[in-house]
């Protein structure tokens, strides 16, 4: 209050004119908040999206309190389903909707701080009197509901860089939304359904963790809508993150801990455990996994050696459009085993590719926690920076990391109008994609240290396969250390029926002799698309644990990083593993890998 006088005072004190020729320093001066702007330096509060955690929760925030029926029915509907959220408070609402936030309050929710930003142009803002709506709004939220927050969302979408400013210098968080549920042309809407059809693009299958989703609960004509909204993105995007089999779900099965909830901000912020910074400071990685390190360097002359050293194969890429640039003989001599060579007998590994959104990534992480099994997953990274939590949690359950360069962009491929097999980007395009690939995975995950070991790998796998010349350079100066293809795919994108998902993992773990073809990399997909994957392997997991330790068929999952050490050499594999890798594998797709 002593501030506001001052600032009162100082408006008195100077005409607007006079105000108008002092020195932009002399005016900072008089501000009421001139040591908070000063301390502040400049600083600019960054609108959140979302908040950078793991934890397997989805936050749910709101603002327009103003409708009472509309607030009551959110809030009953949010005690249905053990919902929580933010609410954010404006200083009009305070003065005028005190009931309303009661009730709020009396529910168990947390409030948090709403700021308009004036859109009048004889009465403008500006950083004082937004610093002044803050402490305002803050102070009587601390002194009648007990609630001290620095959590602030701006109600107006104002991008004002007095506002940013402003918040910065209060000590404050600028909150914003993964997902506004608002939208003015369907305030006239009928139906939650009606809304829903058009609010996600078809590629947005779920939520994810630490997303915000906003609701205005008084923005709808229809009274009930708000809550109905509310229900209708928990039930779709939320809800089918969970792993539900026939004899495992959630609900049965406490050691089922797929599902997220709905929570509010202050308790996913407080949560610290799960929280990270996002990007990884460059003093935070290690020295082997910085961008410029290169651990393992191939020079012009020595790139056929390493190349023969580190390149593991496939049997279905043998030539033709798949190795451009290479000679006949090269071709030859390069692995087409895609196994792993001198591990111990039994070892397969199970690796994942591409990207996709919660919903189909949490199942699989599920199925591969509750088996205690280790997998390897090759991230395609164009899309995962808006969802850098869902790779962190991947990092964090242990397993490997690794690169399906940054646009899934083909080395080669051939041309029906040309006949020829022609490289899909050219040298410098290439190699600009697969450094950034790995950029961003370092910048998301190079800190994480899971018993002792970094998750973050150095491994590649070339998009369909297919490899040239130029490209396997690329690989190399931008540090991967080893390219990796596989035995066999799944074409688990593409499974028809779960009968035939179970089969395609068994034909990549078991030879002809019916025994684990030791060494066997086996490729998979992270996509909704392979909508059968974690559930075949929950049923093959499961029925591999039952079996004796001495059993044939008994298989043992490993992570890739664990063999592919530097000092590998993967040239006798194709000798060692001959006669394991007789058995035709299943096609591997051009398209999708």
């Amino acid at each position: 209050m002593k501030r506001l006088i001052a600032a009162g005072l100082a408006a008195f004190t100077l005409t607007f004119s006079s105000w108008a020729m002092q020195p932009a320093s002399f005016a900072q001066a008089q501000s009421a908040y001139s040591t908070e702007r000063q301390a502040n330096a400049g600083r600019k509060a960054e609108r959140q999206r979302f908040v950078y955690t793991t934890e397997q929760a989805v936050v749910f925030t709101f603002g327009g309190l103003s409708k009472r029926g509309a607030l009551e029915y959110v809030l009953d509907k949010m005690d249905e389903e053990s919902m929580r959220g933010t609410f954010f408070v404006t200083e009009r609402e305070l003065e005028r909707n005190r009931d309303n936030i009661d009730m709020i309050v009396s529910r168990g929710h947390e409030l948090a701080i709403g700021i308009r930003v004036s859109q009048d142009a004889d009465k403008p803002d500006d950083f004082d009197s937004i610093c002044g709506q803050i402490e305002r709004v803050r102070s009587i939220l601390s002194e009648d509901y007990g609630t001290d927050t620095n959590l602030v969302r701006e109600m107006t979408g104002s991008n004002e860089d007095f506002m940013f400013e402003a918040v910065s210098a209060m000590g404050c968080r600028l909150m914003g939304q993964s997902v506004n549920v608002v939208r003015t042309k369907d305030k006239n809407a009928k139906s939650a359904e009606e809304v829903m059809e058009t609010l996600f693009g078809k590629g947005v299958r779920s939520l994810g963790r630490g997303q915000i989703v906003y609701i205005r609960t008084d923005f709808y004509e229809k009274e009930t809508l708000a809550g109905d909204m509310m229900l209708a993105v928990k039930h779709q995007k939320i809800d089918n993150i969970a792993y539900r089999s026939l004899d495992d779900t959630p609900e049965r099965n406490p050691q089922n801990d797929s599902a997220y909830r709905a929570a509010s901000l202050q308790e996913v912020l407080n949560n610290s455990g799960k929280l990270y910074d996002y990007p990884v400071a460059p003093d935070k990685l290690p020295y082997e996994l910085k961008p410029e390190t290169i651990a393992m360097p191939v020079s012009r002359e020595n790139l056929k050696t390493e190349f023969y050293k580190r390149y593991i194969g496939s049997p279905s890429v043998d030539g033709g459009d798949r190795m451009l640039g290479f000679s006949s003989a090269e071709i030859a001599k390069a692995d087409k085993t895609g196994v792993i060579k001198n591990v111990p007998e039994g070892t397969v590994f199970l690796t994942f590719d591409d990207w996709g959104n919660d919903d189909s990534i949490n199942k699989l992480l599920y199925v591969l926690r509750k088996h205690h099994v280790p997998a390897t997953f090759f991230i395609i990274t164009w899309n995962m920076p808006n969802n850098p939590n869902l790779l962190r949690a991947i990092a964090q359950d242990g397993h490997d990391i690794a690169s399906h360069t940054d646009g899934h962009k083909a080395m080669a491929r051939y041309n029906e109008k040309t006949r020829r097999t022609e490289a899909m980007q050219d040298k410098e395009t290439y190699a600009k994609d697969v450094a950034e690939s790995y950029e961003k995975l370092a910048m998301t995950v190079g800190d994480v240290v899971v018993d002792g070991r970094h998750p973050l790998t150095r491994l590649m796998r070339p998009p369909t396969l297919a490899l040239n010349k130029n490209g396997v350079q690329s690989i190399f100066d931008a540090g991967f250390t080893y390219i990796v293809s596989g035995f066999a795919s799944t074409t688990d994108y593409k499974s028809p029926i779960l009968s035939a998902m179970v089969g395609a993992i068994q034909s990549g773990i078991y030879d002809g002799k019916n025994r684990v073809r030791s060494g066997s990399v086996i490729v998979m997909h992270m996509t909704a698309s392979a909508k059968y994957t974690a559930r075949a392997l929950d049923l093959l997991l499961t029925e591999n644990e039952k079996r004796a330790d001495g059993d044939p068929l008994k298989f043992r999952p490993a992570l890739l990083s664990t063999y592919l050490v530097p000092g590998y050499d993967q040239r006798a594999a194709a000798k060692d593993r001959l006669n394991q890798s007789q058995k035709v594998p299943l096609p591997i797709s051009d398209t999708k890998h």
